[in-house]
């Protein structure tokens, strides 16, 4: 049937169309002789039981350095410098850089915990055939917003593994944006995986000092927190974060670290209401509509001895 053919075109126009989003990661970029890969970042408290540890943390970076020049085997003499949001710039110490295969290397920098990172730069002097220094700019933040509320993410601050449970931190920000105070809780975040499974959001630990505190809003402000998901399956992906600001709406954010990070579109769902009509612009109206006026015309072929049997009258 022509509306198979046609709903089947447009499904692949829209597979199209999807598989073009530009992915931020990974970052690549060239000085005309080596190419540098950011796969991405991450926050690793790295001073925990130290008096840093309230004020500093490590941002890792996971990269790979390669030559252009594929015969030329040499080792890459590197030196690296992270820049930034306030164009402060922090030097990688050798002791912070984590050979994990040759190329691919992490490279740790001290920074204060509030650190949004703008660049990195690859400072190649020492390297007889590197050629000149370069910079890779990091994506901007996602951030998700409406008039009742900011959601901003700023990053994975901690993952990890234990007694086949997995333990994800993340470091946001919320801001009132409307007229009336703004009730938080640990409970209004739900993490989704790559299958459809929601974790709960974890309540503030007096213990490990870690998780979100319930806390009021008043109009214009703004509080940035870290939020513990724990009790996580190792095979579980974060692909979306939710935060339900009321019993009906919420806003969802695309973090999934592996895939790239997503725009993000916010969504006002009222869970009393009745799900609309597809609408005949839609994909689903479009078939719908097809297939009725199919059913209309074989009726009328039916009853019609004139009509020519077996026809696509579409």
């Amino acid at each position: 049937m022509k509306w198979m053919a046609l709903a089947v075109f447009m499904l692949l126009l829209l597979g199209i169309a999807q598989s073009g989003i530009a992915q931020d990661y990974p970052l690549q970029m060239s000085n005309g002789v080596v190419n540098c890969t950011i796969f991405g970042s991450f926050k690793d408290p790295g001073f925990t039981g130290t008096a840093y540890s309230d004020s500093y943390s490590v941002l890792v970076v996971d990269s790979r350095l390669s030559r252009l020049n594929e015969s030329d085997k040499e080792a890459i003499r590197a030196v690296y410098s992270l820049t930034d949001g306030n164009d402060r710039v922090f030097q990688a110490s050798p002791q912070n850089i984590k050979e994990l295969q040759p190329g691919r290397r992490l490279i740790g920098f001290v920074v204060p915990k509030e650190t949004i990172a703008k660049s990195l730069t690859i400072d190649l002097s020492s390297d007889r055939n590197g050629g000149e220094q370069f910079s890779l700019r990091f994506p901007e933040l996602v951030n998700i917003s409406n008039e009742n509320v900011t959601l901003l993410y700023y990053g994975v601050l901690r993952s990890s593994v234990t007694s086949y449970k997995k333990t994800i931190e993340l470091d946001v920000a919320i801001s009132n944006n409307g007229t009336k105070k703004l009730v938080i809780e640990a409970n209004n975040f739900t993490l989704k995986d790559q299958w459809g499974w929601e974790y709960m959001s974890r309540e503030y630990d007096n213990y490990i000092k870690k998780g979100m505190s319930e806390t009021v809003l008043v109009q214009n402000e703004t509080i940035r927190s870290n939020l513990i998901f724990n009790s996580v399956s190792p095979l579980s992906r974060p692909v979306e974060l939710i935060y339900r600001y009321s019993n009906s709406s919420y806003l969802t954010m695309n973090i999934d670290f592996e895939g790239g990070l997503l725009s993000a579109e916010p969504e006002n769902v009222c869970t009393d209401c009745e799900s609309p009509e597809d609408s005949a612009s839609s994909l689903a109206g479009s078939i719908k509509a097809t297939k009725a006026r199919l059913a209309k015309v074989k009726k009328l072929n039916s009853t019609s001895e004139s009509a020519p049997k077996g026809r696509d009258e579409l």
